[in-house]
C-alpha cells in the first residue's frame, strides 16, 4: 500500500514547481497551470493549496527567506 502524501509535501512539490517555473519562463509568463503540468498535480489540486499564482508566489518568496537565513545561520 503506497503511503498518503501529506498537505506539506503537496505544497512543496508545488512550490518546488513554481520556482522551476519562474526561473524558466519568469513569474509573469508562468501559469498556474504551467506549474500544475510540472507538479504533476491537476490545477484543481493547486487550487485546493493556494487560491491564486500570487499566493504561490508569496510561498516561493518564503521558502527561500527561510532558505536565506538557514544559509547564514551557518555561515
Amino acid at each position: 500500500m503506497p503511503e498518503q502524501t501529506t498537505v506539506a509535501q503537496i505544497r512543496e512539490q508545488i512550490v518546488d514547481a513554481a520556482m522551476a517555473c519562474f526561473t524558466e519562463r519568469g513569474y509573469d509568463r508562468t501559469s498556474v497551470d504551467d506549474i500544475a503540468a510540472r507538479s504533476g498535480l491537476s490545477p484543481s489540486e493547486i487550487h485546493d493549496h493556494f487560491a491564486d499564482k500570487a499566493e504561490i508566489r508569496l510561498a516561493v518568496s518564503s521558502f527561500m527567506s527561510e532558505l536565506l537565513s538557514g544559509w547564514m545561520a551557518s555561515a
